[in-house]
């Protein structure tokens, strides 16, 4: 099974005929299940995906589960996960329909935090859930992909699952004495979220490639520890964004054995 996950840029620039050859790109691909963000899901692109799970985040972009054979349905959070509520175009969720296959949570995590966001558009974020028993790496501050986690690790527990996306999270962000990316990484662990990289590169390889600016891996996926065994090849597809300049992320791809 391939799977590419992949920020393709459409809130930012890579609109109307970008993100039309992005996803010709895309779909010319033998990929199994595309996990999307920044994506703009038209009909006329989706032909040749039997099951589609998005959930919209600002104006008609957000985040996006594809999967070539169908079997898949979009999964929706209730009363028992507010945060999911209030972020649910940050993440979109598919779950297989028979309850036997791997789960897939693709995820848009925004590069403020509630509280920054708040102080900066007026009127968003002022009456949030409880926080009591998220991890988080900022003592004063909280950030979506925290609340994802969180929330989503009861959900995905015992079932085989893959998660993540565009964290806009990075160890490069790290300064001396402000370890917060370090310890973000580290509570995902905690969480029982399993970095796949790790096994195929000791370092972070960008994945966020822009002219003239500093490249980072803000593109990060995460399974059980059953579905991490399972991966065969782990690889980031950096000619996407370097030579044919489809977004400013490249795509990640994963192989699993089936």
């Amino acid at each position: 099974m391939k799977i590419l996950c992949w920020n393709m840029g459409a809130a930012f620039g890579f609109t109307g005929a970008k993100h039309a050859a992005a996803w010709e790109w895309l779909n010319a691909q033998d990929a199994d299940v595309a996990m999307l963000q920044e994506v703009v899901p038209r009909e006329e692109y989706l032909d040749h995906w039997k099951s589609v799970a998005f959930a919209g985040k600002w104006k008609n972009w957000g985040s996006a589960v594809l999967v070539r054979d169908g079997g898949y349905e979009k999964w929706e959070p209730s009363e028992e996960q507010p945060w999911l509520q209030i972020v649910r175009g940050a993440v979109a969720v598919a779950k297989p329909v028979d309850g036997d296959g791997v789960w897939f949570a693709s995820v848009h995590s925004d590069a403020h935090s509630f509280e920054k966001t708040a102080k900066k558009y007026k009127g968003t974020y002022q009456d949030l859930p409880p926080r009591d028993g998220i991890l988080r790496s900022r003592e004063k501050e909280m950030f979506e992909i925290e609340v994802i986690a969180h929330e989503l690790k009861p959900l995905l527990a015992g079932n085989e699952f893959l998660f993540g996306g565009d964290l806009n999270s990075s160890l490069l962000f790290d300064e001396p004495g402000k370890p917060y990316e370090a310890k973000l990484f580290e509570n995902l662990a905690t969480l029982g979220y399993t970095d796949i990289r790790h096994r195929h590169s000791a370092d972070e390889v960008p994945t966020y490639i822009k002219p003239d600016s500093r490249q980072f891996m803000l593109d990060h996926l995460y399974a059980d520890t059953k579905t991490e065994a399972a991966v065969k090849s782990w690889r980031v597809l950096t000619e996407v964004a370097t030579d044919l300049g489809l977004s400013d992320h490249a795509p990640v791809e994963v192989v699993l054995e089936t």
